[in-house]
């Protein structure tokens, strides 16, 4: 589907976006792509769809070399939140849209219909099935620039899964939306990828999104893959990262030899990180209910966003292959 290999794009000056990616992707999985502003994502984001020549390396999405693609299968197909917030300049990394601003909703999809040469029947059974998903019925006599920030989100995805691309590339689509509209998308992607055999490439900074949704992320920093592998796996790698946090009527007793990681004394409060598979919770937590007045416990092991806010950190020194 598409396999990338030693990819690397340096622009002129000497800035390299994208640093030696080796990673394939499959017909019908849902790839989250994350990272810090800045770390890549776009630029290879574009040079899957064709719109940047790689300065070196291999890419071939569908069998071919995107660049100058001559396919005229419409088979890719892009929703980026960014296009509320920059404003339109029709012009992709900038704000680009599918949707055309002065016509009205109705209209851009019967535009789509016959861009994509969609028959009236398999036109009228998608229309059917996407329009109350999203709640648009009742809005397709609005003109596109009359919507609201998440009428107009959920308006892109659904213009987009009219003509069912077999790449969808999703940049930020949360942008706007409400929770039920979330699950509602997120439904949707993961039915597209099962039963329409779709790839899904999803870019957003919440976390908990990519989780529900994708089988598998893969973090880029500084142009470079940093970790590519599921979720599940990465919660396994940091398993014994515990963090203890008590509060304690007056001061909290000395912690003496325990192997504790780093912790922190504030009003009475003790917070401290360790490793669980040196030192077991049980442990430490009977020791401190032994030798101080205990008020309240918590114990709790790191979630996915705060495991990837370590990788983030941890950088180049964290590479493992998928």
């Amino acid at each position: 589907m598409i396999v990338m290999k030693n990819l690397i794009k340096t622009f002129p000056g000497g800035i390299t976006a994208v640093n030696d990616i080796s990673l394939h992707i499959a017909q019908g999985e849902t790839i989250g792509l994350i990272g810090a502003n800045g770390a890549g994502k776009t630029t290879l984001i574009k040079m899957i769809c064709g719109l940047y020549l790689p300065t070196s390396g291999y890419i071939r999405v569908f069998g071919e070399n995107p660049y100058g693609r001559k396919s005229k299968t419409p088979r890719i197909g892009m929703v980026t939140g960014q296009v509320i917030t920059d404003g339109y300049n029709y012009h992709f990394g900038h704000g680009s849209s599918l949707l055309q601003d002065n016509m009205s909703l109705d209209l851009n999809m019967r535009l789509i219909k016959t861009i994509y040469k969609i028959s009236d029947d398999i036109y009228k059974k998608r229309l059917t099935e996407i329009l109350p998903e999203f709640d648009l019925k009742e809005l397709l006599h609005y003109r596109v620039n009359q919507l609201s920030l998440g009428q107009r989100m959920k308006a892109e995805v659904a213009a987009v899964l009219l003509f069912e691309p077999d790449l969808l590339i999703l940049d930020e689509p949360f942008i706007g939306i409400d929770v039920m509209a979330k699950e509602t998308i997120g439904k949707i992607l993961q039915d597209i990828a099962v039963s329409k055999k779709s790839t899904v490439i999803l870019t957003t900074h919440n976390v908990e999104e990519l989780e529900k949704i994708c089988g598998r992320i893969v973090l880029i920093d500084s142009g470079r893959l940093v970790y590519n592998g599921s979720f599940d796996r990465l919660k396994r790698m940091h398993i014994g990262l515990n963090s203890m946090h008590i509060r304690f009527d007056g001061m909290p007793p000395d912690l003496q030899d325990f192997p504790i990681e780093r912790y922190i004394i504030h009003n009475n409060i003790l917070t401290l990180y360790y490793d669980n598979s040196v030192v077991s919770s049980k442990d430490i937590s009977n020791y401190l209910l032994s030798n101080g007045k205990v008020k309240d416990i918590l114990i709790r092991k790191p979630s996915a966003e705060e495991i990837i806010r370590e990788l983030y950190k941890e950088g180049n020194n964290v590479r493992n292959n998928y």
